[in-house]
């Protein structure tokens, strides 16, 4: 059956109503085209989709595709993880055809409107619109264009769709007004141009007054003269008189704080103008004298020597405070010829009596003191440093000056440290100021250039050291963990030359440590440490070395503690016949130290500050072990290693050298007293101590001083004494005492053999020291020769030989 053709309108209008008669006549069944059949029900075997479970760790399914497969910007992927293909583009220009649109999907339900807005009031305003904002995802297309919002764009994206629509064309929209500059409102200042802001008002601030602290006036400043710059300038007129000073003016405006008045002290008995205080003044009295400080030194009013007795011994010796005491015989001439000068000694020091005795002891009155410290020579003068039993004995010698610089080096205390009586110095005299062209005169004068300092270690000049060394003492060493450090700095600090330092630190171990002699007889030695031994003053030869070496390292010396063997105390030498002992070298320790010119010198300070003498230590300085030469002092000395010889030539000796010595048999015996007396220890001849007396010749016997550059007087002590040997005579019979012949540098004697004396005698050395109990130096051998055998005369021994 043929279908009716459709009429064909010309408007819709004529269709719209077509169509709505055509509903009322079939009762409103509509009777155009059917609609497709609905597909049918698929019949393959997929599986159904898994529902997803509530986990946020699913594996990455097909459903759901991988994080590999992720698409960028949260694109969705495909069930198979291909991303989704965006969806075709519509052509909003070109109309569709109603056939096919009904052909390939469902008509479209008609779309609700919005609801309807609410009625509005004529009495209500409308609400203000907030102020626009710009916005940095708006962007403007143009007049004609809407606005669409950038992030409703994404969003459609990640949905998979795009927009379905844009606003509509507002045609008569209205833009607003272009942007005026000059209306809007002004930014904050930022930080640079508010801290210049600061800085410009504290420029224009006005300065505060200063409030004058002193009670000077206030004087006004004149201001500068203008200056016509085009006109010459003219000199200044000429003053008729002296300047004048400027007149003072009140200020009014504002007045200095009152000061507190100020408290003068109370006026002296006679008050004195400022003029009558002038240059000019002739006056010896002190103007205006302050009041008189407190004397210093009295007099004792006891004696200034204390008797002892073996009572009040102990108490004096033990008491803390040091003590030189006399142990005399009533019975001895030489301790008579003591008592003046020993007194004498005793006033001098009577100002320091609260911190030095000087005291005496009869002996032979009380036995035990006798039996306690064996003495064996009459007078016997000892010092006592109040802490120890061990005694510093001092020469026997009528010399007062030579007592009195023992006990000023051992206690510290000078004479010249004492006042007058009264205690009150004396007072300035002002007529002794100089005078202007006196003072200019002095200033004028060239500077002394300094002496070089010699080569020759013996005859150099180290009283600079000596003295620095002295104002050091132990006792006075403030309270520090580097007491080292602080000798360095005191010791050495104030020289250059590493000889000068080196000499330095010698000298304060002589001043300030003492062998200990409890711990060497009492086998007690141990190690201690340096600031040990500094504190309690008492070594054996390792604490002497190693105070040394502490010393020299701190103030940046090259400094070792050579270990070996020394022919010091019980040393004894090879009798003839005995075998030589084996090789040995240790008991004793010393130091080597680098000087100028890079030179290593070998020194003994523990020899250097005193000896030892039944068992009882001597201080006593002895310089020769800094100065001798290295090849003199490895006479005595044998270091443990061999690379510390340093000798001259470069040698090493061997142990048998060493023992037999430079001799080749035992040497003479020499006393302490020839480095006093400037000679040479080495230049002695004979050498060997025995001498025969049957050879039937003519002994030499001869000597030389200790340098050829030595001075009695400026290196010295003084002048030298007369030297004599003593001999005993034909067969032993008749001592005589024979004057050696001198020159500037050797003394000489020519002596038979047989008029030495018989076996078993010594001959003996000695120096004439005393003539009738004055000092003897400065006696020439002729002057002696005249007063031999007729006047008292007091020896001192230097060399002994033995006769056979």
């Amino acid at each position: 059956m043929a279908e009716a053709e459709e009429p064909q309108f010309t408007s819709l209008s004529a269709r719209i109503a077509a169509l709505n008669q055509q509903k009322q006549q079939s009762g409103g069944v509509s009777l155009g085209k059917r609609p497709p059949p609905p597909l049918p029900p698929s019949t393959s075997s997929r599986p159904s989709i898994p529902t997803r479970t509530q986990t946020t760790n699913n594996p990455p399914i097909a459903s759901y595709g991988s994080s590999v497969t992720k698409q960028p910007n949260n694109l969705p992927t495909g069930a198979r993880g291909s991303a989704l293909l965006p969806p075709p583009p519509i052509d909003r220009d070109q109309p569709q055809s109603s056939s096919l649109s009904n052909a390939r999907a469902p008509p479209i339900p008609a779309r609700k409107g919005p609801p309807p807005l609410p009625t509005r009031k004529d009495s209500q305003p409308s609400p203000a619109l907030p102020a626009r904002k710009t916005s940095t995802q708006m962007v403007r297309r143009g007049s004609d264009a809407s606005t669409m919002s950038h992030s409703s764009t994404i969003s459609g994206l990640s949905l998979g769709h795009t927009a379905s629509s844009n606003s509509s064309v507002e045609s008569q929209r209205k833009l607003p007004p272009a942007l005026d500059m000059a209306k809007l409102p002004p930014l904050p200042p930022t930080k640079r141009e508010l801290e210049q802001r600061r800085f410009e008002e504290q420029v224009r601030s006005p300065k505060v007054p200063l409030v004058s602290a002193k009670s000077a006036p206030s004087i006004p400043l004149r201001q500068p003269p203008t200056i016509d710059r085009d006109m010459v300038p003219k000199m200044p007129p000429r003053p008729s008189g002296p300047p004048k000073l400027p007149t003072r003016a009140e200020s009014r405006d504002e007045q200095p704080p009152p000061q507190p008045q100020r408290r003068l002290p109370p006026p002296a008995a006679a008050t004195r103008s400022i003029l009558a205080m002038g240059f000019g003044n002739k006056s010896g009295e002190t103007p205006n004298p302050g009041p008189r400080p407190a004397p210093t030194f009295s007099k004792p009013a006891g004696p200034a020597v204390v008797e002892l007795d073996d009572r009040k011994f102990d108490g004096i010796v033990m008491s803390g405070k040091p003590s030189f005491i006399d142990f005399y015989l009533a019975t001895c001439q030489a301790c008579d010829d003591l008592k003046p000068i020993w007194k004498s000694i005793g006033e001098k020091f009577a100002f320091a009596s609260n911190r030095l005795t000087i005291a005496k002891i009869d002996v032979g009155k009380y036995r035990t003191i006798l039996d306690r410290f064996n003495l064996q020579e009459f007078p016997s003068m000892w010092y006592f440093d109040g802490h120890s039993e061990t005694p510093q004995k001092c020469q026997f010698t009528l010399d007062q000056d030579y007592i009195q610089q023992f006990l000023e080096e051992n206690s510290g205390i000078r004479a010249s440290d004492a006042g007058k009586s009264d205690g009150v110095p004396p007072p300035i005299n002002l007529s002794s100021k100089p005078s202007r062209h006196q003072v200019q005169a002095v200033q004028s004068r060239p500077a002394p250039i300094a002496p070089k300092p010699s080569g020759c270690l013996i005859c150099r000049d180290f009283s600079g050291p000596d003295q620095v060394a002295e104002q050091h003492p132990r006792h006075s060493l403030p309270r520090t963990h580097d007491v080292t450090g602080y000798l360095a700095e005191m010791l050495c600090g104030p020289f250059q030359s590493a000889t000068d330092k080196a000499r330095a630190i010698f000298t304060w171990l002589h001043h300030n440590i003492a062998y200990d002699t409890g711990a060497f007889f009492g086998n007690r030695v141990k190690h201690v440490e340096p600031k040990d031994t500094i504190s309690s003053g008492l070594a054996v030869c390792g604490g002497y070395a190693g105070v040394y070496t502490a010393i020299a390292l701190k103030a940046g010396l090259e400094a070792v503690m050579v270990t070996g063997h020394g022919k010091g105390y019980g040393y004894s030498a090879l009798q003839p016949g005995d075998p030589i002992p084996p090789c040995k070298p240790d008991g004793h320790a010393w130091n080597a130290v680098r000087i100028d010119a890079g030179e290593w010198k070998l020194l003994d300070s523990c020899w250097g500050a005193g000896n030892v003498g039944n068992q009882v230590y001597n201080k006593k300085f002895t310089p020769s072990y800094f100065t001798m030469s290295n090849d003199d002092f490895g006479i005595k000395h044998f270091p443990k290693d061999s690379s510390h010889f340093f000798r001259s030539d470069g040698s090493v000796p061997t142990w048998e050298k060493y023992i037999i010595g430079p001799v080749g048999a035992e040497p003479l015996q020499l006393f302490g007293a020839v480095e006093d007396h400037g000679l040479s220890g080495t230049s002695f001849t004979p050498a060997a101590k025995r001498i025969s007396v049957n050879s039937g010749e003519t002994i030499r016997f001869q000597f030389s001083k200790i340098c050829e550059h030595w001075d009695h007087v400026n290196n010295g002590q003084g002048k030298p004494y007369c030297l004599v040997i003593k001999i005993s005579g034909l067969d032993g019979r008749k001592d005589d005492y024979v004057a050696l012949e001198n020159n500037e540098f050797w003394w000489w004697a020519d002596i038979p053999a047989k008029d030495l004396g018989a076996p078993g005698q010594a001959v003996s050395c000695y120096a004439v020291t005393t003539v009738n109990g004055k000092d003897a130096r400065g006696m020439t051998r002729r002057e002696y020769l005249n007063k031999k055998g007729k006047c008292g005369m007091g020896f001192g021994g230097i060399s002994a030989w033995e006769l056979v």
